[in-house]
């Protein structure tokens, strides 16, 4: 299903907002590849506007399809593989520059 070799298969996950980055820091850390896109959002506190970085897509990860993913992602709390409409995994096969934009496609 892959036409170029550089696409590769990514599992979307889905975590509680505001832990994506640790997700994937323990997704790096078990030797898996793990993306989650990030934006630059201003956000004020105490009359200042301050500089952020959030995740594009709040509470979503993606992890590239590997053996052993699945028990991994079974061992942590909180969190699931997004599912279509059928209730399959969610798969976006895509390089990484492509992946929020495919993914975005397949929301619609």
């Amino acid at each position: 299903m892959m036409a170029n070799n550089d696409m590769s298969r990514w599992c979307v996950l889905y975590t509680a907002p505001k832990s994506e980055r640790k997700l994937v820091q323990r997704l790096h850390a078990a030797g898996y590849m793990a993306f989650c896109p990030m934006q630059i959002v201003f956000k004020k506190w105490k009359g200042q506007t301050k500089e952020v970085f959030a995740p594009l897509f709040p509470g979503c990860v993606f992890v590239e399809e590997a053996a052993g993913v699945e028990l991994f992602i079974a061992s942590q709390g909180g969190v699931s593989f997004l599912l279509d409409a059928e209730g399959q995994k969610l798969f976006v096969c895509a390089d990484k520059a492509e992946l929020p934009a495919k993914f975005v496609h397949l929301l619609k």
